[in-house]
């Protein structure tokens, strides 16, 4: 590889790194240490399925300690996001729902906002490292 080429390659590698963030969203107010936290990452192109549990961005699951959890999505571009959580009891990845559709299981959004997903109202910039908080809450 000629060193022109080299030296594109590492500008290139440099530019996508300086672009890419971590976010740390810790969720609290989880009644037990019981089942586990699942948070699902939603950005522009997912915001359509915001709060639905399927077509987001990235999603994972953490372990709850004194009603607490963190997840931490690494390498993420700058952009809008929205964060949705909740206390998965049997850590199935399903929030349980009752006949009316009515949340069985805590949970929360980005920004504290409301009960409602909306993904306009729990959006926030992600331009570095940024770190958020959710507090779970019953419907």
């Amino acid at each position: 590889m000629g060193k022109t080429a080299l030296l594109v390659l590492v500008l290139a590698l440099m530019v996508g790194a300086a672009q890419a963030a971590t976010l740390t969203v810790t969720v609290s107010n989880a009644d037990s240490d019981q089942g586990c936290i699942s948070v699902a990452l939603y950005n522009l192109e997912t915001r359509q399925d915001f709060g639905s549990g399927r077509g987001y961005y990235q999603g994972q699951k953490a372990k709850i300690s004194s009603g607490m959890a963190t997840v931490i999505f690494a390498g993420i571009p700058a952009g809008t996001y929205a964060v949705a959580a909740f206390h998965d009891l049997d850590c199935n990845g399903s929030l349980k729902k009752n006949f009316w559709g009515i949340p069985q299981e805590k949970y929360g959004f980005s920004n504290n906002y409301g009960k409602r997903p909306d993904f306009n109202l729990a959006s926030f910039p992600v331009s570095g490292d940024t770190k958020i908080a959710i507090r779970l809450q019953w419907y």
